[in-house]
């Protein structure tokens, strides 16, 4: 079997997925990227290294898992405060098919968008709020993320 997968087959691939889900089930197909993240979370997560499970810590050791994957070239989290940061993905093999997507009206794959939905979920009894659009910056996607206790 090859190993490694191109990102330009991967972004194209994730885009038909996601495109043809959005087609079939509309707003319902946000419900598929939400369990595509809690499934691939739990494909992965004795992969990750974290010393203590906070919030940062999780989200740092995701990236990381991320980058050497080949899933993203390079990332960074840029902490603004207490409960907000922004999340730097350069170059993410999705960057393309998931913009195209959002023009489109389809929800994008968000995948380690979800993989932090579901980390945070499991290991703080947290979950993230997106504060605007991802924003492209050069080479790289900007998103930032208020992490919010889950009430109740």
């Amino acid at each position: 079997m090859a190993k490694g997968i191109g990102s330009d087959f991967f972004n194209s691939f994730a885009y038909s997925v996601f495109k043809a889900l959005g087609e079939k089930l509309g707003d319902e197909s946000w419900k598929i990227v939400w369990k595509t993240g809690e499934i691939l979370f739990n494909e992965i997560k004795d992969k990750l290294e974290f010393k203590k499970k906070e919030p940062m810590e999780i989200v740092h050791s995701i990236a990381k898992y991320l980058k050497k994957a080949g899933y993203l070239r390079d990332a960074k989290i840029v902490v603004l405060n207490d409960d907000e940061f922004e999340y730097w993905m350069k170059e993410p093999a999705i960057e393309k098919g998931a913009f195209k997507l959002i023009e489109e009206g389809y929800p994008p794959p968000h995948i380690s968008t979800s993989i932090l939905f579901s980390a945070l979920r499991t290991f703080t009894g947290s979950e993230l709020e997106l504060l605007g659009d991802p924003e492209r910056k050069g080479k790289w996607i900007v998103e930032r993320w208020k992490v919010k206790k889950i009430s109740g």
